[in-house]
């Protein structure tokens, strides 16, 4: 899972949190609320005894009663005192007079009681509201009166009309009381609520800093293409082979760096890159590589690949630029490639465009080359990686080719031809022509040849009856530690050593006859053959045949081809080797023996032994040997 997937669970689960906190908060709130109200209604019920008390005590009119009865006036302050608590800190009947006017008639208050028919002047219309409506109302006590809270007002009505307004006021203590119940939890909440909040702002500020990150991993700050980090990003969410792609390289531009300046070249890069931009259509991606170096990757369906590789040459090479006052023109190595339906990475796709451009370079840059027409085996199995891989994990087999002696018919000798496995597909077997030239010389090539020498000499020993032959390039034999590979292999299974063959194959003419002959001798010690392979071809010449001790020479195939189109001139120069050859007493293989016309002629001609796909195709060991038993 990338940052990026996991900024987004995180926004997501703090977004969760916040909300489950606010509706926390708001639960909490709410249940105060509650608890107001209900001591809001305790306080109507209150305020109603206390009402039919104070009626029924008057038993009359309730303003002619309390004017005329002083002593009962004072009696129902005294009354009205006692109900005073922790929760009720005044309470008072008010009457309004002729003028409109609201005046006192009782006052609760043991100290300071505010004398009989004292002007009030209420701070809120809700008096007059209730004395019109005769219905009990809540006032909400404005900052300036002290130690209230709420104010309840309720009208004191007889035969229809309000004769008074009792009036309660709530104390601001009672307030604190009913608030402090969910206080706790309320400020765990809030400390929640902040440790939140902080944390959200701190997550943006990652999260920030990071997408400034990202798009500077993302994103060249010089050309503004991207980087081969995007290049990675983008085809693990698309398939490669939807797409064509190109390697642009500008030729020399660090005469461009030296002679104008390194600020001149980024200016060159910056507009090389605009102009790309410009040209290439809507689904396209341009990846800057190395220096001047430019990948680009276009959606198949829009646009046809050669037409725009060679659209995009033209007009980049044809563009002119001013810098320093001097225009210029620049030159480019190019290459390009259909990208097959069974490639899967992007890394062998460069890989084929680096060894085209390597190409075009070498054969003096400014050039174009187009890469067409190959399969997604041909670009997998020429990946170093993946013959590493192959190599490591042992996914290799040998397939034999028999030799036959050409007059009796019989299997002589196998040649061993070494295979790799398909990771994908283990029934599909990989010819070294994909591979063997791009190892050879490394230490993979070592251990390529180990494994076969050790599955060769496994068959020797499961198979006492036969013969194999392997082959080795004359460059292997210079090689020191090959040859101490095979002279190892050889020491080890000296026992069988005798039943095994060296072909070897010329990559190049010899120089030194004494050392190719001197190794040649450590190679026999166990009793094991050389056989000269392709004789008649390259670099072979009749020298061999003074200079090096060889048992066996392989007529080369192109030679013994030749029989099918001009069977006289070929038969006179195979006649002239096969008797040499005797005469040498060297044992001769004619291959490629691919039709019965030509074994047929190869037999006439008594060469000893043949090889080819007529009398046998490469194949597993075990097939040849069961259908002989």
């Amino acid at each position: 899972m990338t940052l990026k997937h996991t900024n987004k669970y995180i926004f997501i689960i703090m977004g969760l949190l916040i909300l489950f906190v606010i509706y926390l908060q708001f639960t909490i709130d709410k249940s105060t609320e509650n608890l107001k109200k209900e001591e809001i209604k305790k306080s109507e019920q209150y305020a109603e005894s206390i009402s039919r008390y104070i009626q029924t005590e008057a038993d009359g009119p309730l303003l002619t009663y309390l004017e005329k009865n002083v002593e009962h006036r004072e009696a129902l302050n005294k009354i009205l005192h006692t109900f005073l608590t922790k929760e009720f800190q005044y309470i008072f009947l008010l009457h309004k007079d002729k003028k409109g006017h609201y005046r006192f008639l009782l006052d609760g208050s043991l100290e300071d009681p505010v004398e009989y028919n004292t002007l009030f002047f209420p701070k809120s219309k809700r008096f007059n509201s209730v004395y019109s409506t005769q219905e009990p109302q809540i006032v909400k006590q404005s900052e300036g009166v002290e130690e209230v809270w709420l104010s309840l007002l309720y009208p004191i009505v007889a035969q229809g009309k309000t004769e008074a307004l009792l009036v309660i006021d709530l104390s601001e203590s009672h307030a604190e009381y009913l608030n402090s119940f969910n206080s706790p939890i309320m400020y765990m909440v809030r400390g929640i609520q902040l440790f939140l909040w902080i944390s959200l702002l701190f997550l943006i500020y990652v999260s920030y800093n990071f997408y400034r990150l990202r798009k500077s991993m993302l994103v060249d700050p010089l050309t503004s293409t991207y980087t081969k980090i995007y290049l990675q990003e983008l085809f693990e969410k698309k398939n490669v082979n939807q797409y064509n792609a190109m390697l642009i390289d500008i030729d020399e531009f660090k005469l461009i760096n030296t002679r104008h300046g390194h600020e001149s070249g980024d200016t060159v890069l910056k507009m090389f890159a605009k102009e790309m931009m410009t040209l290439l259509p809507k689904e396209s991606y341009i990846i800057r590589g190395r220096g001047s170096e430019f990948f680009v990757i276009v959606a198949k369906e829009s646009a046809n690949l050669e037409e725009l590789a060679k659209t995009l040459f033209t007009h980049l090479t044809e563009k002119r630029y001013l810098i320093d006052n001097e225009t210029i023109s620049l030159t480019l190595s190019m290459s390009a490639i259909v990208i097959p339906k069974e490639t899967n990475t992007i890394f062998d796709i460069q890989r084929s465009l680096d060894e085209k451009l390597f190409e075009i370079k070498s054969r003096g840059k400014n050039g174009l080359g187009i890469i067409g027409n190959v399969s997604g085996d041909e670009i997998k199995y020429k990946n170093l990686d993946y013959i590493k891989e192959a190599l490591e994990e042992e996914r290799l087999t040998c397939l034999y080719q028999p030799i036959f002696n050409t007059q009796t018919h019989a299997i002589i000798k196998y040649e061993a031809l070494i295979r790799l496995i398909d990771k994908e597909d283990p029934g599909k077997l990989i010819p070294p022509f994909y591979f063997l030239d791009m190892i050879r010389g490394t230490t993979q090539y070592i251990k390529m040849s180990k494994l076969v020498l050790e599955k060769v000499f496994d068959a020797l020993q499961k198979y006492p009856e036969i013969e194999i032959s392997v082959n080795l390039d004359l460059d292997d034999l210079y090689n020191i530690d090959m040859v101490k590979l095979i002279t190892k292999q050889l020491y080890r299974h000296r026992g069988i050593a005798n039943r095994l063959s060296f072909e070897i194959l010329e990559s190049k003419e010899i120089k030194n006859y004494d050392e190719v002959a001197l190794i040649f001798q450590q190679l026999k010690t166990y009793g094991s053959k050389i056989a000269m392979d392709d004789f008649g071809s390259g670099y072979s010449n009749y020298v061999y045949l003074i200079k090096l001790d060889i048992d066996i020479l392989k007529i080369d195939g192109s030679l013994v081809e030749e029989l099918s189109s001009s069977p006289e001139r070929t038969k006179i120069m195979l006649h002239s080797i096969n008797d040499l050859a005797k005469r040498f007493q060297y044992e001769v293989v004619a291959e490629f023996v691919s039709s019965k016309e030509i074994y047929e002629m190869v037999s006439e001609l008594g060469i000893e032994y043949s090889q080819g796909y007529y009398l046998g195709e490469p194949k597993l060991l075990e097939s040849y040997l069961d259908k002989k038993e």
